[in-house]
């Protein structure tokens, strides 16, 4: 299912590779959002729920995470575990750094927004190719910058681990000439594609080279992540968060950290999914 996620939206990219950050987070809730109906595994039971609550840049302007996943395990009808993982999104911008971006005027103008005389002046058949290489960088990521210090700050305050969720293209080198002729899936198996690192080691990587935003080619490696590029969106939720290495435990909604995240229509993120599953037995954990 999330391998299914991991390559729509890559698809998407490839296809749009000057779409903003934000249409790639959308595409991750639409496409879990498929699967809110329970679904027996065996003697299991999984469902995803889905919740999209828009994007308010809260705290100190801006969103902690983009998308917080909560994972309960029931057994025997008791809930023996729950943890919660927070997601920054974050896209890889093309050699040419030209990305259309949101800003706080396309929420302040809304739907007018898509009857812009400047942008209505512009052809759209004018030809432009964009890609990407090993050297392209993560644009939005910028060393010493407020968002990135508030993550460092929410983390220690609240002690819930941060991950950077990264959007990439199918493989590297990748090259897209717009307008397209057609709308194709890249050929070949998805090699790169979503990939997640903890914000800890990012940030590291960010204190090398204080100067300029990361490329692809600096998180090669040079995290703490077995994977070299970060774990791949499925290996992270299938292995990682539901095998209990990633993310954060807790045991009560009643405290502080989650109810501030989660339960405030104010808190620190736009999207959140809740993948609950039930088992026979008695909880052992």
């Amino acid at each position: 299912m999330f391998r299914g996620c991991n390559e729509r939206i890559t698809l998407k990219l490839c296809n749009q590779p000057n779409a903003p950050e934000q249409t790639f987070d959308l595409t991750w809730m639409e496409h879990l959002s498929e699967y809110a109906s329970p679904v027996t595994l065996g003697d299991w039971t999984a469902r995803i729920d889905t919740h999209y609550l828009g994007g308010l840049r809260q705290f100190y302007g801006w969103e902690i995470a983009d998308i917080g996943v909560l994972l309960f395990v029931k057994i025997g009808g008791v809930m023996a575990r729950s943890k919660v993982a927070l997601l920054q999104s974050k896209r890889l911008y093309p050699t040419n750094m030209k990305v259309t971006e949101e800003t706080r005027s396309d929420y302040e103008i809304g739907i007018a927004r898509l009857a812009d005389a400047e942008d209505l002046s512009q052809s759209i058949s004018t030809p432009i190719e964009f890609s990407f290489t090993e050297d392209s960088r993560y644009g939005a990521i910028v060393p010493g910058s407020r968002q990135v210090a508030m993550i460092d700050r929410y983390q220690t305050e609240n002690d819930l681990r941060v991950y950077y969720q990264l959007y990439n293209p199918w493989q590297v080198p990748f090259a897209q000439r717009l307008p397209l002729t057609q709308y194709m899936m890249p050929v070949g198996e998805l090699a790169l594609g979503v990939r997640i690192l903890p914000a800890d080691s990012l940030h590291q990587i960010l204190k090398k080279d204080s100067e300029d935003r990361p490329r692809l080619k600096d998180i090669d490696g040079a995290t703490d992540v077995p994977m070299s590029l970060g774990w791949p969106l499925e290996v992270f939720i299938a292995d990682e968060l539901l095998g209990c290495r990633q993310g954060n435990v807790f045991t009560s909604f009643n405290e502080a950290r989650i109810q501030n995240f989660f339960y405030r229509r104010s808190g620190a993120i736009s999207a959140a999914i809740a993948i609950t599953i039930e088992g026979p037995g008695e909880s052992q954990l």
